[in-house]
């Protein structure tokens, strides 16, 4: 089985987030793809299962321990791959459907010879945090103070989204893996997602780091399927604004830079001022290698 590893969210190998992806998967079970992204051991990889052939393209996630509805850097790192061989026009919408749903795909044709995939996000509903945030920040290795109080923390799907202050504190985190993944699972909770409005780079709207203990990734850095939801949260609570009467803003997103391995993610909201309606992300890959895997 050919695997092809991707670093996207950038163009430099060895940043980023890395995806494996199989572009032939139409034959394997369930358990394969399973040990297939287990041997990868990269935060997720994307198994194609049909397309492109004109009615679109079908994917399934796998980390190294679960399989999830959804993986926005493996779904670039896989069009971003699609593009390059010539199996989908470096520009144009293709329908991508996978767990989550039936979403649209376009490349943009880079001035480089590549594509850049722009991914509409799910949109998941914002409910209050069902656990203690003393207890949540105490597991990511810091505390209450750290976190930025004019902002509401929420749960957005798997996902508990915690602002902070300072770009710093959110640096100097050390999460207890284990506990953590203990204390948000009885709530259908996989991960911390946190970030501060204080960037590394001018341009940037927010930076981040994600701990996904619950699904086997202590750390994922640049997550694509968060970087949405953060800009239509950043657009309902006034940071990101949107024009009275609607339209579309861009923002970056930066995650990584603390593990090493610094990527950015492109975010697009669409909507009227504090009612966003469609977030895309967007973001470049680079093509690391190939190789094979008996399973």
């Amino acid at each position: 089985m050919q695997v092809t590893i991707v670093d996207a969210f950038t163009q430099r190998p060895g940043a980023g987030n890395r995806a494996g992806v199989v572009l032939d998967a139409a034959g394997l079970g369930e358990e394969s793809m399973q040990r297939i992204a287990a041997a990868v051991g990269a935060s997720e990889t994307a198994f194609l299962l049909s397309g492109p052939d004109g009615r679109g393209v079908r994917l399934r996630y796998f980390t190294p321990t679960d399989e999830i509805d959804f993986c926005g850097h493996a779904t670039v790192a896989t069009f971003h791959l699609l593009a390059e061989r010539g199996l989908l026009p470096r520009s144009g919408t293709t329908r991508l459907e996978c767990a989550a749903g039936t979403l649209d795909v376009e490349l943009e044709a880079m001035g480089t010879g590549g594509s850049r995939p722009w991914i509409v996000t799910p949109r998941l509903p914002w409910l209050e945090s069902p656990v203690s945030l003393e207890r949540v920040m105490a597991l990511v290795g810091g505390a209450v103070a750290m976190v930025d109080e004019s902002l509401p923390v929420r749960r957005n799907g798997h996902r508990l989204m915690v602002p902070f202050r300072r770009r710093e504190d959110l640096w100097g985190l050390a999460p207890r893996s284990g506990e953590l993944a203990e204390l948000l699972r009885p709530h259908g909770l996989s991960g911390v997602y946190v970030f501060t409005r204080e960037t590394r780079e001018a341009g940037s709207m927010a930076h981040s780091r994600y701990f996904v203990p619950g699904i086997g990734v202590p750390e994922d850095p640049a997550t694509g399927s968060a970087a949405g939801p953060l800009g239509m949260y950043l657009a309902m609570n006034g940071v990101l604004p949107l024009p009275a009467e609607g339209g579309t803003v861009l923002a970056r997103i930066e995650q990584g830079d603390a593990m090493g391995k610094p990527g950015r993610i492109e975010v697009e909201v669409t909507g009227r001022a504090g009612q966003p309606e469609r977030a895309r992300i967007g973001g470049v890959a680079v093509t690391v290698l190939e190789g094979t895997l008996h399973v």
